[in-house]
């Protein structure tokens, strides 16, 4: 029995919160099994924003995946949300800007954010968002698209791919702002319509923002690369 065999990391990944007959806690199957398939232990965590359930889960958690969805409000930026606008639940939206600022504070965890949890990674360091792109069919937004991206620069994303250019899958609306950019992230992947694609923390702790879908890549093998470096990351720090 391997040592990856005995030992899972325990991988937080944040939930929406949807109501019908019934009210929800949900997360795409997509993203359990790329972290299970990496060898991470994938663990929900439910849209709670009351800060002592999410501190406990918090001590229990080895590393992080913040999850794609609608959109945050541009209120938690010091904007009016536009008509454009496709708003995350208000519940969600509490729940993860608390758990977003608790873990980036608080803990010292590596985070792999994805899509809007991206855009929530930029928005917690006191960055803003283009609400909505001007070419917006590019990066699609009724189901994902291909696009090539360059890599330069930083330190996680070129240790995984190197520099270069890559394909990638996306579906969104908007982007990190460049010039409400925060300053201490680098900017690490840029679209070919110079787009915010990629962003990592300055210094040691892997802080990966990725703009793209990785968990639902056709490229099974880009699914792969960054996961697995991902669940590496948290076995390194424990």
């Amino acid at each position: 029995m391997t040592n990856r065999t005995i030992h899972r990391p325990k991988i937080g990944i944040n939930s929406t919160y949807m109501e019908d007959a019934h009210k929800w806690y949900k997360v795409p199957i997509s993203y359990i099994n790329a972290v299970y398939n990496a060898g991470g232990l994938p663990v929900i965590l439910p849209c709670n924003p009351q800060p002592e359930v999410l501190e406990a889960y918090l001590k229990e958690l080895d590393g992080i995946v913040f999850t794609g969805g609608d959109d945050y409000p541009a209120e938690l930026y010091g904007e009016i949300s536009d008509e454009h606008s496709d708003p995350i639940h208000p519940r969600r939206v509490e729940t993860d800007i608390l758990l977003m600022k608790k873990v980036l504070k608080e803990t010292n965890i590596p985070v792999l954010a994805i899509c809007v949890g991206h855009q929530l990674l930029a928005i917690a360091h006191g960055g803003k968002l283009i609400q909505d792109l001007p070419n917006g069919k590019y990066h699609a937004v009724t189901g994902d698209t291909e696009h090539s991206i360059v890599i330069k620069g930083g330190k996680w994303l070129k240790s995984i791919f190197n520099d270069g250019c890559i394909i990638v899958n996306s579906n969104h609306h908007q982007a990190v702002k460049e010039d409400h950019f925060p300053s201490d992230f680098e900017i690490t992947a840029r679209a070919e319509d110079n787009v915010i694609e990629a962003m990592e923390l300055r210094g040691e702790r892997f802080v990966l923002g990725l703009q793209w879908h990785p968990e639902r890549s056709k490229d099974k093998e880009h699914t792969k690369m960054i996961f697995d470096y991902f669940i590496e990351m948290t076995r390194e720090r424990k």
